[in-house]
């Protein structure tokens, strides 16, 4: 017991090292709300919701409203709600004006806090707290994976989502087939976990396995099977509905049935124009995100070993009932290929390792050495197989993340589009003098900065002439390899839009230098900017 403690306390200890490394290039990034575009398009997506949520309407009911109809749904309330939590305090006692700490509050406590809680759950789960090196090695293996380094400097549900599914495990973990009320545990964290993201419906054959087993096995009869089934999906549907209050109103719920459905059509053929689809594809985001192939595979092979030998069986067999359906969902139904979609199956996966290195153990040293080296020639060798298997991963995670932070500490710095913005306005925009603001039309990822002296529109996606009039605007600033993306040969007949043909005129002739009404002010090979012709003669016609 002493030994659990001393193991608990040093993965805390290094859990709060963690947190706290993350603090630094969270604060980065978001000097401004519009900033923020510029690095993670579904920061400001979100961002504006969460703030939404805690602007009080001028009754009781709409305040109501305002915080539980939060309109992007997307996602579950138990995310939005967590998050408004996290800004509470600084609503009530600062304000909202510092969008930089608000921000990092977010990243830290919705992200890399639950990322570090269900990490240390996993380890737990799988190790029991029982050995130094191998609870300590596997927390430092899946902190260190690239897609959860990448995945704790944002904000995005996927970390408090991993968590209730890590919960479910160790709820169904510590049940054991006895069918308590640890099993109805499993069912509420499963409910929240389909509450914020769905993913929790992935449990549809874990579930069912266990309660076949635990029927196989003599702990309960088929009654009681067809009764526990029914309480967890009646309990996993209650949490579902109960966390999500928006429910409750018909035109919230046709709403969120649209935006799911029409995600889903967009995640399954495409945003925009329709994507190639291919499974092998997701070996390059393994690769990139979540570690070297061999890794990848190795862990796989445990995860199988798990399964079948050692104590741990039941929890890893759960794993592999949850991992593969899931797998097999975003490899051959989707063709967005998006790095955080692997992580709460490969993570699972991972913490499998400790089964190779139990069974693969060799015997405690007795001499002579050749008699030792004899006998244990196998285990030694497939030992080191593995710790070479491990070593080579952490010396890639660490390469990568070593990137990704330092690439995030400075990405006010380095950033091209910032420094695009800052020639634009250093040697076209401060000489445009207006007694009003100057509106100003962009593509979402371009950057223009909060301030009083612009009035900026922009559109998710692409746009077209009609999109981009709307506002009258006097200044265009266009992203060129946006522009590129769609206007490539054969774009017009992939598109899902009937009228993407104006969205492909529209930037054509923005790299023709040819828009109507307006003159080409600067580009270079990142963007491209127009000014409105009457504005161009007026301030520039002379240069």
């Amino acid at each position: 017991m002493k030994k659990n403690k001393t193991i608990l306390a040093v993965l805390l200890l290094l859990g709060l090292g963690y947190f706290i490394l993350f603090w630094f290039p969270n604060s980065t990034g978001a000097r401004d709300f519009n900033m923020t575009f510029i690095f993670e398009q579904d920061e400001p997506a979100q961002y504006p919701h969460i703030i939404r949520m805690l602007e009080p309407g001028k009754t009781f009911q709409q305040t109501l409203y305002r915080v539980f109809a939060y309109q992007h749904y997307y996602f579950g309330f138990p995310y939005y709600g967590y998050s408004a939590l996290v800004l509470l305090p600084v609503k009530l006692f600062i304000g909202w004006e510092n969008v930089s700490l608000n921000m990092l509050l977010l990243r830290q406590f919705v992200s890399t806090l639950p990322m570090i809680i269900a990490i240390i759950l996993l380890v737990y789960l799988q190790t029991r707290f029982r050995s130094y090196w191998k609870s300590i090695l596997l927390f430092v293996i899946l902190l260190a994976v690239p897609g959860v380094v990448f995945n704790d400097m944002w904000i995005h549900p996927d970390s408090l989502t991993f968590l209730f599914i890590v919960l479910t495990f160790f709820f169904l973990d510590r049940d054991d087939l006895q069918f308590g009320k640890n099993f109805y545990l499993a069912a509420l964290a499963c409910g929240l976990a389909v509450g914020t993201k769905l993913i929790g419906l992935f449990f549809f054959l874990a579930i069912p396995f266990y309660i076949f087993l635990g029927w196989r096995q003599g702990r309960i009869d088929l009654r009681k099977a067809f009764v526990a089934a029914g309480l967890f999906v009646g309990i996993m549907f209650a949490t579902f509905v109960l966390v999500n209050p928006f429910l409750y109103w018909a035109s919230e719920r046709a709403f969120a049935l649209k935006t799911q459905t029409n995600l889903h059509d967009s995640m399954s053929s495409g945003f925009i124009v329709t994507y190639y689809n291919s499974p092998l594809l997701w070996l390059q985001v393994f690769q990139k995100w979540y570690g070297l192939l061999i890794f990848v595979l190795f862990a796989a092979i445990s995860a199988v070993i798990a399964a079948f030998k050692g104590e741990r069986r039941l929890l890893n067999q759960l794993i592999l009932f949850w991992a593969v359906p899931f797998m097999s969902y975003i490899a051959f139904a989707l063709v967005i290929r998006a790095k955080h979609f692997p992580l709460p199956i490969l993570l699972p996966m991972f913490s499998s390792i400790p089964a190779y290195f139990t069974l693969v153990e060799p015997q405690k040293f007795i001499g002579p050495v050749t008699e030792y080296l004899k006998k244990n020639a196998l285990r030694l060798g497939l030992m080191l197989v593995g710790l070479v298997i491990v070593g080579a991963q952490l010396l890639y995670s660490f390469r990568q993340d070593a990137s990704l932070y330092t690439e995030n500490l400075h990405r006010e710095e380095n950033n091209p589009n910032i420094q695009f913005y800052t020639k634009l306005e250093r040697d076209y925009l401060s000489k445009i003098v207006l007694d009003r603001q100057l509106v100003i039309f962009r593509d979402w990822m371009m950057y223009v900065p909060n301030s009083p002296r612009y009035e900026d529109y922009f559109k998710w996606g692409v746009s077209d002439y009609q999109v981009a009039m709307q506002h009258d605007p006097d200044v265009l600033i266009l992203n060129k390899q946006h522009i590129y993306d769609y206007t490539q040969p054969g774009q017009v007949e992939g598109a899902k839009d009937p009228d993407f043909a104006l969205t492909v005129e529209f930037y054509k002739n923005a790299l023709n230098g040819t828009v109507e009404g307006y003159t080409l002010l600067y580009q270079d090979d990142f963007g491209v900017v127009y000014l409105k012709t009457p504005l161009y003669e007026q301030f520039f016609a002379s240069d």
